[in-house]
């Protein structure tokens, strides 16, 4: 397990992501941005005029860039709808702000999908999930300061090269992160298969006492005030097992009711310590917070013009529908080339020649028949 970093460690990282280039068929995490060249963003942003900001909690960061805002954050307690698979992650794509019905890695790590999602979709009837989510601040760019830096325009492919796309892939990701959201998120997600006979009012229903079950008022007797300085003797945790294994707070857990309903329950940010319930773990939140949530443009969006963005644009979109494994996308995108095996149908000309257009021809007898030969040069692979 990963060592936990501290508040100021976080905000700063949460900040420095801001306009770095992402790969969204991965899950939401701050280490798995794309920081890996010497001057990693994508965008233009005005590093030379920055000012100091106070986060909520009394952190500081010095040097932040004007462009980038920081709001502080809410605690809300959210239920979605029953929905099919296809709304539902529509729905976790308009948090991520993203345009795509594509799902997203953060959709399909949250309700446990492999990743192919016409297996996933074809196996679930229905989604839905209720569960806390803690902001403690956000921090996100002005949208008018989006400008592509150049470099990354001249690094576009202006053709199709598979091996040329997927090292841009690769090396800047499919996205460009505006938006972070710091803070801790408690949530049980369940899907239903086509074999359970629930109706949604029922999921429904469900669902509400489970999560009632979970977060109800007696564990929310610990408040938190996002105001104040972090102070460890504010934080009192009792470290004890819980009674009831099914209700057991967990990072990552799931089982199945006597329905088939399988309940996912996930926690992000916040001590990851198995034993602490709900309210315990709300007042970890602020020593310890995580990334819950991004917000995103895609690197297409900003290529107007460029030659090559209709490749660089075609070749993501094959990589997130069907998300090869990153190492295997140039022999996934070699394979998607389109190749001319015979002449083109618009070619063929239409109804009786009245005469012959190709001279070229093939006779194996004097008075017998002459082929006619096509002598367009074919490519054999």
């Amino acid at each position: 397990m990963a060592p936990k970093i501290s508040p100021l460690k976080a905000a700063e990282n949460a900040i420095h992501c801001i306009g770095l280039g992402y790969d969204i068929s991965v899950d939401l995490r701050l280490k798995a941005c794309k920081r890996e060249l010497p001057d990693p963003y994508l965008i233009e942003l005005d590093h030379d005029q920055g000012r100091e900001i106070i986060l909520p909690g009394g952190i500081s960061i010095p040097n932040v860039p004007k462009s980038i805002k920081c709001d502080k954050g809410e605690r809300m307690r959210f239920s979605s709808d029953v929905l099919t698979f296809q709304q539902m992650s529509e729905q976790f794509n308009q948090e991520l702000s993203l345009p795509s019905k594509v799902p997203s890695g953060l959709f399909n790590n949250m309700f446990d999908f492999t990743g192919c999602w016409q297996k996933d979709a074809a196996s679930t009837k229905a989604l839905a999930f209720d569960g806390w989510f803690i902001t403690l601040y956000t921090v996100a760019l002005a949208k008018s300061q989006i400008v592509l830096r150049d470099y990354v325009k001249k690094a576009v492919p202006s053709s199709w090269d598979p091996a040329a796309l997927a090292r841009f892939i690769e090396k800047f990701g499919t996205h460009i992160i505006v938006g972070v959201k710091m803070g801790g998120k408690d949530v049980i997600y369940v899907r239903q298969p086509h074999s359970s006979n629930l109706q949604p009012a029922d999921v429904q229903k469900r669902l509400k006492e489970m999560a009632d079950k979970r977060f109800s008022e007696m564990n929310l007797q610990y408040g938190l005030n996002f105001e104040e300085p972090y102070t460890k003797d504010k934080l009192d945790i009792r470290m004890q097992r819980l009674r009831f294994a099914e209700s057991s707070p967990t990072s990552s857990y799931s089982s199945k009711d006597k329905e088939d309903l399988r309940r996912i329950f996930k926690r992000r940010g916040g001590n990851d310590n198995k034993d602490l319930n709900h309210s315990e773990w709300l007042n970890t939140i602020q020593y310890e917070p995580d990334v819950i949530s991004m917000s995103f443009v895609p690197i297409t969006s900003l290529l107007n013009g460029v030659p090559g963005s209709g490749f660089l644009s075609h070749a993501i979109n094959l990589y997130l529908r069907y998300k090869p494994p990153i190492e295997e996308l140039y022999q996934f995108l070699e394979f998607q080339l389109p190749r001319q095996w015979a002449p083109v149908f618009g070619d063929l000309p239409l109804g009786p020649q009245r005469k012959q257009q190709s001279t070229t021809s093939l006779q194996f007898s004097f008075m017998g028949p002459k082929l006619y030969v096509n002598t367009n040069l074919v490519k054999l692979m």
